[in-house]
């Protein structure tokens, strides 16, 4: 007797689910997605650290080599301070050849970048002081500024600077442009003349009293809310290691460049006659700590007479 055949059983076909995976696997699956961003940045700011560390200890030891050479030779090495010691003969003498010595160095430290974003913020009167070969002219936005200063107190550089900013003076058609001699310590004094945006780029470590320097800038200032003063310098580390280092060669470094580069801002704006004068709203520090990003606000004459 035949079996009976059994029944063939339908076939389905699976249909794609719609059903969205359980939260905890969702977190998963999101975490294991590298952040391109951050790692971008990370490895900017590490390659930037790492340059400048190794241009700065490279010169360190160029001058420790020729500080010994000078002793072997016996050589008499004089102690300068900035009490005796004016940068202005420095900056007339590296005047022609600055922008040629330093532009390496600046493109690799991503000082630039740093020039952009400050100078970007400049607004309204505009007051540049120690404005060397005027290395931040690029920079400035012609439809935010009304006029623009230029000052310094070595004219050789100032002759740098006119001569530079004529690549840009077509872009500021509807802008008053005009260079000054004067010192950073003198400009707060400038007749008649108050500004919405004071900036200094690597200025305050030349001159001899950075103090005074800042108080200066302040009084540069309208006396109004908007009016900011734009700092980008360099100065003491957050490590000890690189300041004793910058401490070492400090002397031969201003004798080269017309620089104090261990000047110890942080506690310079905490100084009283600096915090009777300025509200510091921003400090961004780059290069382990040595480049110093600053963004403050002159005090209303009112407050600061109370």
């Amino acid at each position: 007797m035949a079996k009976p055949k059994r029944p063939i059983r339908p076939t389905y076909q699976a249909k794609p689910s719609n059903v969205n995976p359980p939260a905890h696997v969702a977190k998963t699956a999101s975490r294991s997605t590298p952040k391109v961003i951050p790692l971008v940045i990370g490895g900017a700011l590490l390659y930037f650290g790492a340059t400048y560390t190794t241009m700065l200890v490279y010169k360190s030891k160029q001058d420790t080599q020729k500080d010994i050479e000078r002793i072997e030779s016996n050589e008499e090495v004089t102690t300068i301070n900035p009490e005796n010691f004016d940068t202005t003969t420095i900056w007339n003498k590296i005047a022609g050849d600055y922008d040629k010595e330093i532009s390496t160095d600046e493109f690799w430290m991503g000082i630039g970048l740093l020039r952009r974003w400050l100078i970007g913020k400049a607004r309204g009167d505009v007051l540049e002081v120690s404005a060397g070969t005027c290395r931040n002219g690029k920079y400035y936005k012609p439809d935010q500024v009304t006029s623009l200063m230029f000052t310094d107190k070595s004219e050789a550089m100032l002759d740098q600077a006119q001569s530079k900013f004529s690549e840009y003076k077509d872009k500021f058609k509807n802008a008053f442009i005009s260079f000054q001699q004067a010192s950073i310590q003198e400009v707060g004094q400038l007749k008649g003349q108050k500004f919405d945006t004071v900036i200094d780029t690597f200025g305050l470590c030349s001159c001899d009293d950075p103090v005074e320097a800042l108080v200066s800038l302040a009084n540069a200032c309208k006396d109004n809310e908007d009016s900011r003063i734009l700092l980008l310098e360099h100065g003491k580390s957050h490590y000890d290691w690189l300041n004793n280092l910058l401490d070492k060669n400090a002397d031969k470094h201003v004798t080269k460049w017309g620089c104090w580069w261990n000047r110890d801002f942080m506690t310079i704006f905490n100084d009283e006659r600096v915090t009777k004068e300025l509200d510091i709203e921003q400090v961004s520090r780059w290069h382990l700590g040595t480049t110093y990003y600053v963004v403050a606000k002159r005090k209303s004459a009112s407050k600061t007479q109370a």
